[in-house]
């Protein structure tokens, strides 16, 4: 499974495809007091994106993909941090 939990850590893995937004909303909506780790990810579907901007959780690490470090997480991470 791409999106699992692993010592209080939501962890993305792989290729996560729309297929999995359900499993990281169960764990965000049961556990917001959870990091989400993506240094795993090489692929995430933009819905997981969306679902990490509506529950703001902590992200930690950076993906292999240079698209998404360089551009996407930065921007992603101020969009969470603005309301803390």
């Amino acid at each position: 499974m791409t999106v699992c939990l692993e010592n209080q850590t939501i962890v993305l893995s792989g290729t996560c495809g729309v297929e999995d937004v359900e499993a990281l909303v169960n764990y965000l909506e049961d556990r917001s007091d959870l990091s989400v780790d993506i240094s795993a990810a090489t692929s995430v579907h933009t819905a997981l994106w969306q679902a990490l901007m509506v529950f703001k959780p902590r992200i930690i690490g950076s993906t292999m993909s240079s698209l998404i470090a360089s551009k996407l997480l930065p921007a992603l991470k101020a969009y969470i941090d603005k309301d803390r």
